[in-house]
């Protein structure tokens, strides 16, 4: 049985990076559903539109067992504000009666293993809905030494950019002061940077595919070290 370790289902917007990144780098034995939502762009009101479908796709987990069921996306279960990943958690519960958890809540978990809490950050996403991401960060006990957006605020294809614009972003940014660099977004591909980053930044680097990947396993039970995925999977 593939799932003979567990069987994760993840509900999240219509992009494969996150299927991609989750089939490449699960330990054997685990297996993952996916939900596609419709996803109206990465603006505050486009993000409360996701999560509003949130009731509805997790219904079809209920049919069968799932270990946890993961709202896949780090700006749509943060953009109400504190408490918004809970509150996502308890709405999944209720409709799949499986283990619920989101991406925001997964990378507040990361930062909590890890034992750091100031972090630089970067994310494709417009200026209004980067100001959400730190307040929801901040008002969680993190401090954001400065967030950046790369100017992908339109959904489709912004999602698709390269490690090499990625890298050199990141390599920009002003670290001073933060000792994790955190870059957002369940679409864009991070999880081939994660390695080299911390070595070039020096400091621990999160990635949402990166987080919500380590604590669904830590949520399954599954404890796994997993190489070139950071100091996140070494905890």
């Amino acid at each position: 049985m593939y799932s003979w370790r567990a069987r994760i289902g993840v509900i999240c917007p219509p992009d494969d990076q996150v299927e991609y990144a989750f089939h490449k780098y699960a330990p054997e034995g685990v297996s993952f559903s996916f939900t596609r939502i419709s996803f109206p762009g990465p603006t505050p009101e486009g993000l409360v539109i996701l999560s509003d479908q949130l009731e509805q796709a997790a219904k079809v987990y209920g049919r069968r067992h799932h270990d946890v069921v993961l709202f896949g996306c780090t700006s749509g279960s943060c953009i109400k504000g504190y408490g918004f990943d809970k509150e996502c958690i308890r709405r999944i519960e209720q409709s799949s009666h499986c283990q619920g958890l989101t991406t925001s809540t997964a990378v507040l978990e990361a930062f909590e293993a890890l034992g750091l809490n100031k972090s630089v950050v970067l994310t494709p996403y417009p200026e209004e809905t980067n100001q959400a991401e730190k307040k929801f960060m901040e008002d969680n006990g993190l401090e954001v030494t400065s967030i950046t957006g790369v100017g992908f605020n339109r959904i489709g294809e912004y999602s698709y950019a390269d490690k090499r614009f990625l890298y050199r972003q990141a390599k920009k940014l002003k670290t001073e002061g933060a000792q994790v660099f955190f870059l957002s977004c369940m679409g864009l591909a991070t999880m081939e940077l994660i390695q080299v980053l911390e070595e070039d930044l020096g400091m621990p680097v999160i990635t949402s595919h990166q987080a919500s990947l380590w604590s669904c396993l830590r949520h399954s039970g599954i404890k796994d070290t997993l190489p070139g995925l950071g100091k996140l999977f070494t905890i």
